[in-house]
C-alpha cells in the first residue's frame, strides 16, 4: 500500500518559466530598467501585466540568474571609472544640464540596464558636471500645483498640445492618465492646431485602451471642437446611464489647471525639448540645411519627424517607468512608477473607472477624419523612396548625435 498523495508528481500550481524564457526575460529586464526592485510588486505586474504566475522567491531567483540586480551589487562589479563612463554616457545627451541626480540615475538603469547608487551618481555629475546644480536650483521655474484627491484611472485623460518644438516645425500633442500621470500616447504631428488631427489621435487612444474615461479635458481651444463633439456623443451612445449634468463629459479647462498635462510638459521641455531645438538648429547654422530648398525641406520633413517620434517614443517608455518621489502628503500614488500606478492601481486606493466602447465604428471615424494621412509630413512616395535610401546607407539608428551626417549622406545619395 503506498502512502504517496502524490504519485504523479505534480502540484496544483502551473510550471514557473525559467530564466530563458524570452517572456519572462523581457518583462524582468522592463522592471529592472524601471528600477523596480520590489519582487512582491514584480510577482504581481507579472500576473497583471504578462499572466504570468510567480511567487516573489521565484522571481527573486530569475533575477539573480539573469543577473538584474541592485545598485550595491554594482559598485562591487564595477570599477568606479566604468560607472563613470555610463553616467557620462547619458549626460552626453543633455547638453543644456537640465537633468538633475534622480533623472540621471533613472536614465542609467533606463539606458544600460545598470542600478547606480545615488551617491555615486551625483559624485560624478559634480565632478564632470557641477554646473548643472546651479541651473536647478530650487525656486528657479516652480509650476504651482493644485491638490487633487485621483479616484482612480481613466477617471480623466487631459489631454493639451505642447508647442516647443513649434518653432523648428514639429508640434506634439498628447494625452495623460489624470489620476497616475502616465503617459497614454504623444504624437509628433504637422499640426496640433487642427481638429481632425486633434480627433483622430483621442479615437486612437479609444481604440487603443478599447474604452473611454469618464471624462476628457483639454484647454478651449479650436481644435478640440471636434474632440467636444466626438467625447459627448460617444458617451451618450455607450452609456448615457451617466447624468452629464452630474459629471460632463469633457471639461474645458485652462492650460495652468490642467495640472497632470502641464507637469508632464515640464518634464518633457527639461528632458527632451531644451536639447532637440538648438540641435535642429545647427543644421542652418553650420550650413548644412537651407530650409527654402524643396529638397532639402522634404528630406528634414521626413528625417527629423521620424527621429522626433522615435525620441519622443523613448521619453514617453522612459518617464512612465521612472519612480515619481514618495510623498506622504500626497493622495493617490506616489513612490512607485506610473506604469506600475497604472498597472497596480489598487494598491493606491484606486479603481479602473473605463468605460468599454465597441471600436468598430471608432475605426470607421478615424477613417472619415482623413485616416493616418493626417500624422504625415511627407506623401507616401517620398517615405518609401527615403527609408530606402537609409537602409542602403547601412545606417544602424537615426539619432541627435548623427542626424546631420545622415541627413547629408542621405542629400547625397538621393542626388545620384
Amino acid at each position: 500500500m503506498s502512502f504517496n498523495r502524490n504519485p504523479s508528481g505534480r502540484n496544483q500550481h502551473g510550471t514557473v518559466p525559467k530564466s530563458n524564457d524570452p517572456l519572462l526575460r523581457s518583462a524582468l529586464e522592463k522592471y529592472h530598467r524601471e528600477r523596480v526592485t520590489n519582487n512582491v510588486k514584480i510577482s504581481a505586474r507579472l500576473a497583471r501585466e504578462y499572466n504570468i504566475a510567480m511567487t516573489e522567491y521565484s522571481v527573486k531567483r530569475r533575477r539573480k540568474e539573469l543577473g538584474f540586480l541592485s545598485g550595491r551589487y554594482a559598485v562591487k562589479e564595477l570599477t568606479w571609472q566604468e560607472m563613470a563612463q555610463l553616467i557620462l554616457d547619458v549626460l552626453d545627451e543633455d547638453p543644456t544640464n537640465g537633468w538633475g541626480v534622480g533623472n540621471v540615475q533613472a536614465r542609467v538603469a533606463f539606458k544600460h540596464a545598470t542600478h547606480l547608487p545615488k551617491q555615486v551618481v551625483s559624485d560624478v555629475m559634480h565632478t564632470y558636471a557641477p554646473e548643472g546644480f546651479e541651473k536647478r536650483e530650487p525656486g528657479a521655474q516652480r509650476i504651482v500645483r493644485v491638490p487633487k484627491v485621483p479616484v482612480g484611472i481613466h477617471k480623466r485623460w487631459a489631454a493639451n498640445g505642447h508647442d516647443k518644438l513649434y518653432s523648428i516645425g514639429f508640434p506634439i500633442w498628447a494625452i495623460v492618465d489624470d489620476a497616475t500621470g502616465k503617459w497614454l500616447g504623444a504624437w509628433v504631428v504637422p499640426s496640433n492646431r487642427m481638429s481632425n488631427v486633434v480627433a483622430y489621435l483621442f479615437l486612437s487612444t479609444v481604440e487603443k485602451y478599447e474604452g473611454l474615461p469618464l471624462q476628457f479635458s483639454t484647454d478651449c481651444g479650436s481644435e478640440t471642437t471636434g474632440v467636444y463633439g466626438l467625447m459627448n456623443a460617444l458617451r451618450e451612445a455607450y452609456h448615457p446611464e451617466i447624468d452629464p449634468s452630474i459629471l460632463r463629459a469633457h471639461e474645458y479647462v485652462w492650460s495652468v489647471h490642467n495640472i497632470s498635462i502641464e507637469q508632464s510638459w515640464l518634464r518633457l521641455r527639461l528632458d527632451w525639448g531644451n536639447n532637440a531645438v538648438p540641435k535642429f538648429h545647427e543644421g542652418a547654422e553650420q550650413g548644412i540645411y537651407d530650409s527654402n530648398d524643396p529638397e532639402q525641406y522634404e528630406l528634414g520633413q521626413w528625417l527629423w519627424s521620424r527621429l522626433l517620434q522615435q525620441e519622443l517614443d523613448q521619453f514617453v517608455e522612459f518617464r512612465n517607468g521612472a519612480r515619481m518621489r514618495k510623498d506622504a502628503q500626497k493622495a493617490g500614488p506616489s513612490g512607485m512608477s506610473r506604469n506600475e500606478a497604472f498597472s497596480l492601481y489598487k494598491t493606491w486606493g484606486g479603481r479602473d473607472c473605463l468605460l468599454p466602447v465597441d471600436c468598430t465604428p471608432i475605426k470607421e471615424l478615424k477613417e472619415e477624419l482623413g485616416g493616418e494621412t493626417l500624422l504625415q509630413f511627407v506623401s507616401d512616395e517620398y517615405a518609401l523612396r527615403a527609408e530606402s535610401v537609409l537602409d542602403n546607407l547601412g545606417v544602424a539608428q537615426v539619432t541627435m548625435q548623427n542626424v546631420w551626417d545622415v541627413f547629408q549622406d542621405m542629400l547625397r545619395a538621393f542626388c545620384m
